[in-house]
């Protein structure tokens, strides 16, 4: 199973489609961003989307097989910052007190 897995695409499917998310979230919220934000924070989001955006054009210069640590920490991060997005957007699912 693990081979078939491996020999496959579906490592650079996924390792993409982590990437993307994790992208499109930090040019996101540096478009949120203002001259008063942290500094730090907003160090961070530039570094996240360039790594992303370079695992994004990878397959461009010929880059077709991550590695299994690098996909599993693209989707812990992608999955952390959907985690953030999910819980900050629950109104429709959030039942609250009885009045």
């Amino acid at each position: 199973m693990i081979k078939i897995l491996l020999a496959t695409d579906y490592l650079l499917v996924v390792n993409f489609l982590a990437s993307l998310a994790l992208f499109l979230h930090c040019v996101f919220a540096l478009n949120r961003m203002n001259h008063r934000s942290n500094h730090l924070v907003r160090a961070w989001y530039v570094i996240s989307a360039v790594g992303a955006f370079g695992v994004i054009t990878g397959p461009l210069y010929g880059y077709i097989s991550p590695q299994p640590a690098e996909v599993i920490s693209n989707v812990g991060v992608a999955g952390l910052l959907a985690g953030g997005w999910i819980y900050r957007n629950r109104r429709s699912t959030d039942i609250g007190e009885p009045r």
